[in-house]
């Protein structure tokens, strides 16, 4: 993932502060955008259908200190029973008219009914998937230049699948698949650089896909008609080619954002550059 002439480079962008539902007010998208990858997320069939009862949250706890990292440690651990699916999506190819959003690629796990559950797993062309019936909705982590999709799609392809044979939570993989997509860009290239790589905390991003999901749950369940709302995450990252000195400003104002964190809260958790 490096830039085409010497004078440019990578750069990423992700948030500055520990998450809230506070003072982290929903990014909202109008559309779905080509070369990001989307976790997709959508309400089991069971649930969907009446044939299972689950009773949704209908907000997150508003106090910074919760540890939201215990929703992950319990899925993972099987505590928690996994109330969303949680998939990811590819976008890869613009619209062709006003009604289409474009196409990409789904990638997904399904529990299968065996004893222990065991989970297959899907690689799915799609195109307008802001219309799926049980979709809650997108939210954007990876947002990479169109030169960089041929590359991004073969190392997704090799990814999904092989961590699939493995997984055992669909939330832990596809969480997971995000993080390792990210390591996979940083180390790309020399002149690729994540200011705030370093800073990922796994309990702001699962505070962030909570607190959207469900607040947008409801409609679906209510069988209110799509297109189901896009956010890009503040725990994301969005790669762009930049000119040195414009990466420079990047890196100087990062450094701003950090020092007006710690003089007002006495620690920088991460960084946002938008």
């Amino acid at each position: 993932m490096s830039s085409t002439t010497s004078t440019n480079t990578s750069a990423a962008s992700s948030p500055a502060g520990s998450y809230s539902t506070l003072t982290h007010k929903p990014l909202i998208a109008d559309k779905l955008e080509v070369g990001s990858l989307y976790l997709m997320i959508s309400v089991p069939l069971p649930i969907y259908l009446g044939r299972k009862s689950h009773s949704y949250a209908t907000s997150l706890p508003s106090d910074p200190e919760y540890p939201f990292a215990t929703y992950e440690q319990g899925v993972t651990e099987d505590c928690l029973g996994e109330e969303f699916h949680w998939d990811l999506y590819w976008h890869t190819s613009p619209s062709v008219n006003a009604y289409d959003e474009g196409s990409g690629l789904i990638y997904r796990l399904r529990t299968l009914p065996t004893s222990p559950p065991t989970y297959s797993y899907d690689r799915i062309p799609a195109h307008r998937v802001r219309t799926f019936a049980q979709l809650v909705g997108l939210v954007r982590l990876i947002s990479v230049p169109k030169a960089a999709i041929p590359h991004l799609t073969r190392y997704l392809d090799w990814l999904a699948e092989d961590s699939a044979r493995v997984a055992t939570r669909s939330f832990v993989w596809a969480t997971m698949a995000y993080y390792r997509t990210r390591l996979h860009l940083l180390k790309s290239g020399d002149d690729v650089q994540d200011h705030c790589f370093h800073q990922f905390d796994i309990s702001r991003l699962t505070a962030e896909v909570l607190s959207f999901a469900y607040h947008e749950v409801p409609a679906v369940l209510e069988g209110e008609e799509g297109p189901r709302p896009i956010i890009r995450a503040w725990n994301g990252v969005s790669m762009q080619l930049m000119r040195e000195d414009d990466a420079a400003a990047v890196k100087r104002r990062k450094l701003e954002l950090l020092g007006r964190q710690r003089h007002a809260f006495g620690a920088a958790a991460a960084c946002h550059v938008r």
